[in-house]
């Protein structure tokens, strides 16, 4: 129970970045339990499932099930792969919040993702690709590309190799996920291997273009970072509604809340001000704590 309480309050507290993370990690031992699950009553459910959360590369498909072009990027099959993605996830996503902020994190791993099915189905379009994509790397990938574009001489500390430009770093982790693409011809399963190859592509294209056109002053992004900003604006409304309405039990409380809301509710104003204006990073520590105590009294 510990755990868990912990693992809640570090997402609640956490920035995008630890949130992505822990979405994919619990996704996963969702699914993995519904697997065993299946094994021992159904094993059609699990497939059946898998469907209805993998995004198809056909829009005929598609359009009967628009979901899956949001639940595709938080879903993996594979713990080494989940692994894999996840270390690479921190790794560029702590970079990327350092170097930009963690609202065009969010906004980048979720458009990248998008962008993953949209190449399939637009090249599709030309050519039959029959496919099914479950896998986050798509955003991964926009998200390492689009910081690797943005600051591309920036140095990184490599174990055996030393300091290495994020940019060298960024073009061979894209060539590696594209090898796929130069055996094609000889591959069992052709359209797959080109969907998820199409899928992957269309990742690191989307984050090349964040980041290429955001140095101009142009940020594609943008509509997606207001919607955020409009969530995170009434999600506080909300908590702050559920912190002015608590019911007043005993007179030694009423007292104490008498001397001390003013106070307090000025400080907590401010702070959900700040958030609304800056995100939750911007807050000190001290800030942190107080609105933790606050929303727990």
């Amino acid at each position: 129970m510990n755990i868990r309480t912990d693992i809640m309050q570090e997402f609640k507290r956490g920035d995008y970045l630890t949130k992505l993370i822990l979405i994919n990690g619990a996704l996963f031992l969702l699914l993995w339990l519904i697997e065993i699950l299946a094994s021992i009553i159904n094993p059609s459910i699990y497939s059946a499932i898998i469907a209805n959360i993998s995004a198809p590369t056909q829009g005929s498909i598609l359009l009967h099930k628009p979901w899956t072009i949001l639940t595709y990027m938080f879903f993996d099959t594979s713990f080494l792969s989940l692994l894999c993605n996840m270390l690479f996830l921190f790794w560029m996503g702590r970079l990327f919040i350092d170097l930009v902020n963690e609202k065009q994190l969010l906004a980048t791993y979720i458009l990248g993702g998008f962008a993953g099915v949209a190449l399939p189905l637009i090249c599709s379009s030309a050519t039959t690709i029959m496919g099914m994509l479950l896998n986050p790397i798509a955003a991964v990938l926009a998200v390492t590309a689009a910081i690797a574009t943005y600051a591309p001489n920036y140095r990184v500390y490599l174990l055996f190799f030393g300091e290495v430009k994020l940019k060298t770093l960024a073009i061979i982790i894209v060539v590696v996920e594209l090898l796929p693409l130069l055996s094609i011809s000889s591959q069992v399963f052709q359209s797959q291997v080109l969907a998820v190859s199409l899928c992957k592509l269309g990742g690191i294209l989307y984050g090349c273009l964040w980041a290429l056109l955001y140095k101009k002053g142009t940020d594609i992004n943008e509509w997606f970072i207001r919607l955020v900003t409009r969530i995170e604006k009434r999600e506080t409304k909300t908590s702050r509604i559920h912190v002015t309405k608590r019911n007043k039990r005993d007179e030694s409380y009423v007292d104490y809340e008498d001397v001390t809301s003013d106070t307090n509710q000025a400080e907590i104003d401010k702070i959900l001000k700040k958030i609304a204006e800056s995100g939750y990073n911007s807050l000190s520590n001290e800030e942190k704590e107080n609105l933790f105590r606050h929303n727990n009294k």
